[in-house]
């Protein structure tokens, strides 16, 4: 019978008997006085018609009764009855578990405060401070979170759901779980988690965080983060927006807000090939991070091949001067491939000893370095300069004066009256060196400057020029050797002034100045640039039109001016393969005034070195492999590049050339072709990583390839990027050239640190915490009160009504209604015989 009833009342959602409670409700409701007012003049016009009809009172009634129900049925099917299932629907609310997975969340903390290592212990399930301390924060946190089968994530879905979402540079949501469910799902996507995002935006994430919640009920934010973030993003406008959306932040205390105790050594400098018996010096920068004190450190300059230490110092450093570049010295006496290291003794309480060290390979050269020095006439400077290389037991000096007299006898080691009139010839030496000659003056013919562009641009060779109030460097200009000048030359110059020159000028060193060798005096770099500005003044300089593209102004006249800028004194260069030297000035014999020789001789000596040929120690110039930079960050590409130097190793190559990136120490060793990158020294990438041990013998790990490609059809120059999968030390090398019978292929090294980012302040930051719980009424969580906080979170789901209704105006029984209604008079006016 219910079932008729619901067929005849056309329901189809609702179920007599089942669901309730029911209602009935009007669609168009019509107000009350309206329905009597209605009815009543309903009534008196029905029983006006039916008082006239000729029966009896009864039958009348009985009609009037029958007309006034057809007139109700219609008069309720135009108000639309409505059948109304009352029922509420439940919105659940879900609290969102924030896990920072950046690399500073790695990090072991030292704790001074023992009732908070006293929390940490209980929260995590861990005995003693010691386990504390060797634990990380996301471990840390992990353990407390998943604590008795993750008995405070079950807590939290006592009232709400629970999101998983990690985040280092953007949030990314690892899991969901419904109210009550079990908490299997959030724990494997914790357990799934690493500390080692390359970046924290900790403002960005929580933002995203309420963006994606949006049209859903979300009850609190439980952030597990150290405080640190190393993006810009405007914490403030985080926290407004949950403060106005009124959900509460619960920060849990990650780390400790004491820097940990950190020793680096930087990446060391130094040059790439050295004399046997020669002094060797090595740059190295030591920072150190978390010191409370002053702390003395023992550094040592260690010779791995000989297993030795050559060199050791102490160095004070304190939390005001927390850095240092010392240089260390050295005297190899073995010819060959060396290694030296420098090894800073790790201090008490530091964790991350694999930055202690840094390592670079040099070749120790048994010849003497061979310089041609050509000059005009005999000036001061060419006077001390020739002395002074002379004596320099490490070179073997040529020198041709060109106006001397035809009796006069050359000087140097090896005497030449012409210059090299072959490739062989000039090939002996390693560094040319003019200074105020005249290039047109009938003692260089056209094919020997070709020559020398060659010699410097294929064959690596170094070229100075030392300029002079006569020929140099204005008499250069417009021939080919105006290429192997790192100035552009001013025409309008020719060597002298207008007035004499009465008033000196002491060169400025610029930021290369100051790094570079050439002006390295003395071992304390404070003290160096006070004597370099005592040094005596120079009076001549040459002007020029400023440096070159790609050159490095290291001096600078103080108050003269290019169209470029400041007027340039000494600059370096290359061309090609090889390096360039410019110097604006032949004043420098005057820095003997009151130094003797040890100035001036020493800034000479360095000067050839620097020039000196890359490739001294091989004869392999097939070609050059470059990176833009030793040391990257994580995360940071590598730009490669391979220039072909022999035209029949060119001729071979085909549009690609194959890199191959391995992760071995033995990869870095001697060479066959020349390796630099561009403003390091080549000796210094050719060293190993910080921390890898002294070498042996082992098989390089591959760790990836990447290609090199052409740079256009008729192009030497091979072009590529490749980003490291990991911090540590990697060496660079073609796979698809061979290496010269009785070599090795080229290599660069390169070291990868983590983001400096990252570690640059490893502190966890509580004031953040703090500041964050304040300002959304949230609270600062210990982690040995997460099961009772979580549970005190409530729960925000709300009922919102969701009534189901069916219309009765247009269903089947009121169409039945009304049709009985109208047989029904029909047949009764029939019956009474009223037609």
């Amino acid at each position: 019978m219910r079932h008729l009833v619901e067929w005849l009342l056309d329901l189809h959602d609702i179920r007599l008997g089942r669901d309730a409670p029911l209602l009935l409700r009007w669609e168009n409701p019509v107000p009350a006085w309206i329905l009597l007012a209605v009815g009543v003049f309903a009534a008196a016009g029905i029983v006006l018609i039916y008082w006239r009809e000729r029966t009896s009172a009864t039958r009348r009634i009985v009609l009037c009764v029958t007309r006034g129900a057809l007139f109700a049925l219609i008069v309720a099917a135009l108000c639309r009855p409505l059948l109304v299932l009352q029922r509420n629907r439940v919105e659940p609310s879900h609290v969102v578990l924030m896990l920072d997975s950046s690399m500073s969340m790695a990090t072991k903390d030292q704790y001074a405060d023992e009732s908070l290592v006293d929390a940490i212990a209980r929260g995590a399930g861990i005995n003693g401070s010691q386990a504390v301390a060797d634990t990380s924060r996301f471990d840390l946190v992990t353990k407390a979170l998943l604590r008795d089968d993750a008995t405070p994530l079950a807590r939290l879905l006592q009232q709400n759901g629970l999101q998983v979402v990690t985040f280092a540079g953007a949030a990314e949501t690892r899991a969901s779980v419904e109210t009550r469910d079990a908490p299997e799902a959030a724990v494997r996507a914790i357990h799934e988690t690493t500390a080692d995002g390359a970046g924290t935006d900790l403002a960005g994430a929580i933002r995203s965080v309420l963006e994606r919640s949006h049209g859903r009920r979300l009850a609190a934010i439980v952030l597990a983060s150290d405080g640190q973030s190393t993006q810009s993003s405007s914490l403030k406008d985080a926290l407004d927006a949950a403060t106005d959306r009124q959900i509460p932040i619960y920060p849990l205390r990650v780390g400790s807000p004491l820097s940990p105790i950190d020793v680096e050594v930087g990446a060391l400098r130094a040059q790439s090939s050295v004399f046997a018996n020669d002094v060797f010096v090595v740059e190295a920068p030591i920072s150190a991070r978390g010191l409370r004190e002053p702390t003395e450190l023992k550094v040592r300059l260690i010779d791995d091949r000989a297993g030795e230490t050559v060199s050791d110092e102490s160095v004070t450093l304190d939390p005001q001067s927390p850095g240092k570049t010392l240089e260390l010295r050295a005297k190899p006496t073995r010819v060959g491939d060396a290694r030296y290291r420098v090894s800073v003794t790790p201090l008490p309480g530091e964790r991350n000893t694999e930055n202690n060290a840094d390592a670079l390979d040099v070749t120790v050269l048994q010849d003497r370095l061979r310089v041609l020095f050509v000059d005009g006439y005999p000036r001061f400077e060419y006077r001390f300069l020739k002395n002074a290389l002379i004596r320099e037991k490490t070179m073997e000096l040529s020198v041709l004066l060109l106006e001397a007299d035809e009796d006069f006898v050359q000087e140097g080691a090896e005497p030449i009256r012409r210059f090299p009139e072959s490739p062989e010839e000039l090939n002996r030496y390693d560094v040319v060196l003019f200074g105020d000659v005249d290039p047109r003056g009938g003692w260089l013919t056209p094919q020997q400057m070709n020559m020398l562009l060659d010699y410097v641009g294929n064959e690596g060779g170094g070229f100075g020029l030392i300029a002079g109030e006569r020929f140099a460097p204005q008499r250069f200009l417009g021939t080919p050797l105006e290429r192997l000048i790192p100035v552009t030359i001013d025409p309008r110059f020719l060597g002298r002034y207008d007035a004499p020159l009465t008033a000196g000028f002491q060169p400025a060193l610029t930021p290369e100045g100051r790094e570079s060798r050439l002006f390295r005096f003395t071992t304390d770099r404070d003290g160096n640039e006070s004597l370099f500005r005592s040094l005596p003044e120079l009076f001549w300089v040459a002007r020029t039109l400023g440096a070159r593209p790609g050159a490095a102004v290291l001096a600078e006249h103080p108050t003269m001016r290019s169209v470029a800028g400041t007027m340039p004194v000494v600059v370096v260069g290359r061309y090609g393969a090889g390096k360039l030297f410019f110097q604006a000035t032949d004043d420098t014999w005057r820095w003997r005034r009151h130094t003797g020789e040890l100035i001036y001789d020493g800034y000479w000596i360095r000067v050839m070195r620097e020039l000196m040929r890359g490739s001294r120690g091989s004869g392999d110039r097939r070609y050059i492999l470059r990176t833009d930079h030793r040391v990257y960050t994580y995360g940071q590409p590598v730009q490669t590049q391979v220039e072909v130097l022999d035209p029949q190793l060119l001729g071979e190559t085909r549009d690609t050339i194959a890199i191959r990136v391995t992760q071995s120490a033995e990869a870095a060793g001697s060479s066959s072709a020349e390796v630099r990158s561009p403003g390091i020294n080549a000796g210094v990438l050719r060293g190993p990583p910080a921390g890898w041990p002294a070498p042996r013998r082992s098989a390089p790990t591959v760790v990836g390839e990447f290609d090199v490609h052409r740079l256009s059809v008729q192009s030497n120059l091979f072009e590529g990027v490749y980003v490291p999968p990991r911090p540590g030390g990697f060496a660079i090398a073609p796979a698809d050239i061979p290496a010269r019978p009785g070599g090795r292929s080229a290599s660069v090294l390169i070291r990868v640190d983590r983001p400096d980012l990252e570690t640059r302040r490893p502190e966890a930051d509580h004031e953040v915490l703090e500041r964050i719980a304040a300002a959304t009424g949230g609270k600062v969580l210990e982690l040995d009160q997460l099961e009772v906080e979580f549970g005190a979170i409530r729960g925000r789901s709300v009922q919102i009504p969701d009534d189901v209704t069916e219309p009765l105006w247009d269903s089947k029984l009121v169409l039945a209604f009304f049709v009985l209604m109208i047989s029904m008079e029909w047949g009764l006016r029939k019956a009474f015989g009223l037609f």
